[in-house]
C-alpha cells in the first residue's frame, strides 16, 4: 500500500490530502492533478456538525467532480475557515476506489466564552459589565484570533482618547469549571497615567501670536494648563484630533486673509513631561477682497445677493466666512448663505462656486458662478412606522407635500414637527432624499419610530418643608372620534395627536382637580391649536383657635393657538379667555389696608401671547435653538366705564370684579458649546398692575419667588416663579410660614444659566445631568424694582424621563442671600419634582 501527500497551504494553515492507491500503482508528483467523483465525506474532530452539515457548509455535494488538489477543496477549505467555528481545518483523502473519492475533513472547534470580567483601576463591577456589553462578550460568543485583536485594539484606544497613551490590556483564560469547552476571560485593563501636552510650539508666524494659534487653530489639540479652558478642552494627545486641528489651524490662517499660508512640517515626541509639539509656518501675504461679480443668476439681482453675501471690496479676504456665505463647505447654520436661498426656493439642481478670478497685488478679484438649472418640486412623499398614530396626522405635520417646490428649509422643519410631537422618538427619525434630475423632482421618505405617549402622571415636589403630590392621567395621542369605538382602546382610543389629562392634586391644606383638552388642529384641517380647561381648588386650613378657613377656586379657560407664517412659521399666537372665581370664608386677604374674612371675587379675563419656539430637536433635550414668549393677561377696565367713588367704597365691593393687566417677558437659548455639553441661557420677567391708581393691583395673581414653583397659581391665586436654593415663596413681598396672608409682589425677574450633559438619550429613558447659576427676585411695586438685588444660587442637578412617567428630576442647591425673615443665607435646600420644568 503506497501513499500520496499533497500538501496546500491555505489561510497560513498546512492542509494535508492522503490517498491510499493500488499496490502496482505509480506515485504522483505532487505536482499532479485528478480528477474523482466526490463519493462522500467522514468528519473528525469535531462532535457538533454532522458530515451533512459540514457539506453544506463547505458548498461540495456528493457525486459531483472534484480535483485533488483543486480550486473546489480550497474553496471548502476557505468557506469552513469563514464560518469562524473553527481552529484547525485539514482535509485528507480518506479513500479513492476507481474514479470515487471519500475525503477526510479533521476540524478542530472554537473554544467559546464563558464568564469575562475586567478588572483594573478604576474598572469597577458597573463599568465591567459596560465594557463586556460594548464588546459584545456573550457566554458562548467562538473565540477568534480577529476577536482577540479587536478588543487589543478597541479598549486601549477609547482609553487613549481620553488621554491615556499607554493604556493596554492583557487577556487571562482558564478553563471553565462546569463546561470544558468554555474558556472564562480576565481581562486587565491597565491604562497608565494620562499624558498630557507638555508644549505646543510654532514657528514661522509673525502676524498672529502663539497665543490666538493655540486658542482659534487648534480646537482640540491643547497645552497642559491651568484655566477655565483647560477644564472644558482637557490636554490630551489624539492623533486623528491633531491632524484635524492641523486643518483647522490653516482655515483660521484663511480666515485673517492668509490665503496661501501653510504648515511647512510638524513633529510630535514624548518625553517625561508628556507630549510636545513643533509646528512650522509659512504664513505667506495678506490678502484683501477685490472686486466681486456674479454671473448666470437670473431668479435673484445682483443687489440683492451681494446683499446677502455681506462682504464688499477693500475687506479683509476671509476665505473661510466667505465660501460659507457663498454655500460652500456646508454654509452656514441658520440658511443665510447664496446656496440655501436657490435649496429653499426650488433649486435643488442649482450650483453656486466662487472662483477667485484675478490676483493682483494684495486684492483678489472674486467671480461668483451660479448654474440656477430648473425649479424642483416634490413628487412622491412616503413614511413609515407609526405603528399607533393615524397617517393624517403624520400627513398634517409634513411640510414636503407632493407638487410643492422643493425646499431644504421644509425638511428640517418637517423634522422639527415630527421630533416635537412626542409620538416619535426623536432620535430616529430620519428621511431618505432621492432627486429625479430627468424630470426636475424629488422623492423623500420619513422614517419614523413610535414610542410611548400616554403618562400616568406622578408630578411630585418639596421644598421649604410641604410636599404637593398629583397623580393623572395624560394621554398625549388621544382620539375623542373613536371614544366610543371600544375596539380601538389601548386602554384609550389612540392616534389622532389630541390630548387629555384628568388629574388630582394634593397637599397638606388644599385639594385640587382639574380635566383638560386639546385638539391640536382646530377641525382637523387648520395647524390652530383648541385648549379648554376645568379646574377645581379647595383649601381648608385651621386656625389658631380651631376655626376652619376655606377657599375654593373654580377656573374654566379655552384658547387658540395659531401657527403663523410671518415673520417665520416658528412664531405662534394665542388667544384666550378665563374665568375664575374665589369663595373664601374665614380665610383673611389684604384688600389694600382692609383684611376681608368672608367673600366671593370674580376674574374674567383675556390672554393674548406670541411665541416663537425653535428649540429643537428633542423637546426633551434641547441643543439649539431658542423659545421666546411675550403675553399680556388682562381683565375689562371697569373701573374706567363706571362713574364710581372708590375711596369709601367697601373692600367686598372693589373687588368684586378684579380689574387688573399682568405682563410676562421669557426667553430661553439652548447653544452646542462643546460636543454633547449644552447651554441653557434663560432670562424672564413679569409686572402686575391695576387700572386705577385707587385700586392698585388686586389681592390675587400676584408673583411669589422661590422653590420648584409647584403651586403654580391654583393655591391662592398666586403665581410662584421657581428659584432653587430657596424655599417655596420665601423671597421678597412673599411668606413661607403663613398661608393665610395674600403677601407677594407685582415685579419679579429671573435669570438663570445652566450647563446640561447628556447620559443617555435612548428611547427608554432620556436622562442629563446639569451643574446651574440662577438670580431672582420680587417686589412690591415698580418704583421699588431694583435688577441688581436679586436673590443668588448655584447647584447641580440631574433630570430623567420616561415615557409612561415624565419627567423626574432632582436638584441639590445652595443660596448665597436671605430669606424673609431669616438673617442667614438660605443655604443648602434640596428640591425634588416631577413633569416640573424650572
Amino acid at each position: 500500500m503506497r501513499y500520496i501527500f499533497i500538501p496546500i497551504l491555505i489561510f497560513f494553515t498546512s492542509v494535508s490530502i492522503s490517498a491510499q492507491v493500488a499496490p502496482n500503482q505509480e506515485t504522483t508528483t505532487q505536482n499532479q492533478q485528478s480528477s474523482y467523483i466526490l463519493k462522500d465525506i467522514v468528519v473528525d474532530g469535531v462532535k457538533k456538525y454532522s458530515p451533512a452539515q459540514i457539506l453544506r457548509f463547505t458548498g461540495l455535494s456528493k457525486g459531483e467532480t472534484v480535483d485533488v488538489p483543486g480550486q473546489k477543496i480550497s474553496n471548502a477549505i476557505k468557506k469552513l475557515w469563514e464560518t469562524d467555528s473553527f481552529s484547525e481545518v485539514e482535509v485528507y483523502v480518506e479513500d479513492i476506489d476507481g474514479q470515487s473519492v471519500v475525503l477526510k475533513f479533521h476540524l478542530q472547534d472554537l473554544m467559546e466564552l464563558g464568564e469575562v470580567k475586567f478588572t483594573g483601576k478604576g474598572v469597577g463591577k458597573s463599568k465591567s459589565e459596560k465594557l463586556a456589553k460594548d464588546n459584545n462578550l456573550k457566554p458562548g460568543t467562538k473565540i477568534t484570533n480577529n476577536l482577540i485583536s479587536t478588543l487589543s485594539n478597541k479598549i486601549p484606544d477609547e482609553y487613549r482618547k481620553k488621554g491615556f497613551a499607554d493604556a493596554k490590556i492583557t487577556i487571562k483564560d482558564k478553563v471553565n469549571a462546569n463546561d470544558a469547552n468554555l474558556l472564562d476571560w480576565t481581562v486587565e485593563v491597565d491604562k497608565g497615567k494620562k499624558i498630557k501636552i507638555a508644549n505646543i510650539d510654532f514657528e514661522g508666524n509673525e502676524q498672529v501670536s502663539d497665543k490666538k494659534l493655540k486658542k482659534k487653530g487648534f480646537k482640540d489639540t491643547k497645552q497642559k494648563r491651568l484655566s477655565i479652558s483647560g477644564v472644558f478642552k482637557p490636554s490630551k494627545f489624539i492623533r486623528e484630533k491633531y491632524d484635524e486641528d492641523k486643518v483647522n489651524l490653516i482655515k483660521y490662517y484663511n480666515s485673517l486673509g492668509f490665503r496661501d499660508a501653510r504648515v511647512l512640517s510638524d513633529s510630535v515626541w514624548r518625553n517625561d513631561k508628556g507630549f510636545n509639539i513643533n509646528v512650522k509656518l509659512n504664513e505667506g501675504k495678506k490678502y484683501y477682497i477685490g472686486d466681486i461679480s456674479f454671473i448666470g443668476n437670473t431668479s435673484y439681482t445682483t443687489e440683492a445677493l451681494q446683499k446677502l453675501l455681506g462682504y464688499r471690496k477693500g475687506e479683509i479676504y476671509d476665505a473661510v466666512g466667505f465660501n460659507k456665505k457663498v454655500g460652500e463647505d456646508g454654509g452656514k447654520e441658520d440658511d443665510s448663505d447664496i446656496k440655501s436661498l436657490y435649496l429653499n426656493n426650488g433649486f435643488l439642481f442649482s450650483n453656486v462656486t466662487p472662483v477667485e478670478k484675478a490676483v493682483r497685488g494684495d486684492s483678489i478679484d472674486i467671480e461668483i458662478r451660479i448654474k440656477e438649472g430648473e425649479k424642483a418640486s416634490w413628487n412622491r412623499v412616503t413614511w413609515s412606522g407609526n405603528t399607533t398614530t393615524h397617517d393624517h396626522v403624520v400627513l398634517r405635520s409634513l411640510r414636503t407635500k407632493p407638487g410643492n417646490l422643493f425646499s431644504k428649509l421644509d425638511i428640517k422643519r418637517t423634522y422639527f414637527d415630527l421630533a416635537g410631537m412626542q409620538f416619535f422618538d426623536p432620535q430616529q427619525v430620519g428621511q431618505e432624499v432621492q432627486p429625479n434630475p430627468q424630470d426636475n423632482t424629488v422623492d423623500i421618505h420619513w422614517t419614523l419610530v413610535e414610542k410611548g405617549s400616554s403618562q400616568v402622571q406622578l408630578q411630585a415636589g418639596y421644598g421649604g418643608n410641604s410636599f404637593i403630590g398629583t397623580l393623572g392621567l395624560t394621554f398625549n395621542n388621544f382620539s375623542l372620534r373613536n371614544f366610543l369605538k371600544f375596539k380601538d382602546f389601548r386602554p384609550v382610543p389612540q392616534g389622532d395627536g389630541q390630548t387629555l389629562s384628568i388629574q388630582a392634586q394634593a397637599g397638606q391644606y388644599f385639594k385640587n382637580y382639574s380635566l383638560s383638552f386639546t385638539e391640536p388642529w382646530l377641525f382637523g384641517t387648520r395647524p390652530t391649536a383648541l385648549s379648554i380647561g376645568l379646574n377645581h381648588s379647595a383649601v381648608n386650613y385651621s386656625d389658631q383657635f380651631g376655626g376652619s378657613q376655606k377657599l375654593n377656586i373654580f377656573s374654566a379657560t379655552a384658547g387658540l393657538n395659531k401657527l403663523l407664517n410671518w415673520p417665520d412659521n416658528y412664531f405662534s399666537l394665542y388667544t384666550g379667555i378665563a374665568f375664575q372665581s374665589y369663595n373664601f370664608s374665614n380665610y383673611p386677604f389684604q384688600f389694600g389696608s382692609t383684611t376681608v374674612y368672608d367673600g366671593n371675587v370674580n376674574n374674567f379675563s383675556f390672554n393674548v401671547g406670541l411665541s416663537r419656539n425653535s428649540a429643537g430637536y428633542d423637546p426633551i433635550f434641547p441643543t439649539t435653538g431658542s423659545n421666546v414668549e411675550a403675553s399680556i393677561k388682562f381683565t375689562p377696565p371697569y373701573s374706567l366705564f363706571q362713574k364710581k367713588d372708590y375711596t369709601n367704597m367697601s373692600a367686598e365691593e372693589k373687588y368684586k370684579w378684579m380689574e387688573f393687566f399682568k405682563i410676562k417677558l421669557k426667553a430661553d437659548s439652548y447653544t452646542e458649546i462643546l460636543g454633547k455639553l449644552v447651554l441653557r441661557s434663560s432670562a424672564e420677567m413679569g409686572f402686575l398692575q391695576g387700572y386705577k391708581k385707587e385700586l392698585g393691583a388686586p389681592p390675587f395673581e400676584r408673583f411669589y419667588v422661590g422653590g420648584t414653583g409647584l403651586f403654580g397659581g391654583r393655591f391662592d391665586g398666586r403665581e410662584l416663579i421657581p428659584l432653587r436654593g430657596y424655599e417655596n415663596a420665601s423671597t421678597e413681598g412673599g411668606t413661607n410660614t403663613d398661608i393665610t396672608q395674600t403677601g407677594g409682589g407685582t415685579v419679579y425677574s429671573r435669570y438663570t444659566a445652566e450647563l446640561r450633559y447628556p447620559i443617555s438619550l435612548n428611547q427608554t429613558a432620556k436622562i442629563f445631568a446639569l451643574t446651574f447659576a440662577e438670580a431672582g427676585n420680587v417686589w412690591n411695586n415698580f418704583s421699588s424694582f431694583n435688577p441688581f438685588q436679586l436673590k443668588r444660587s448655584v447647584g447641580v442637578g440631574v433630570r430623567v424621563y420616561m415615557g409612561a412617567f415624565g419627567l423626574i428630576g432632582f436638584d441639590f442647591a445652595y443660596g448665597f442671600d436671605k430669606y424673609i425673615g431669616g438673617s442667614e443665607p438660605s443655604g443648602w435646600q434640596t428640591h425634588f419634582l416631577m413633569n416640573q420644568s424650572l
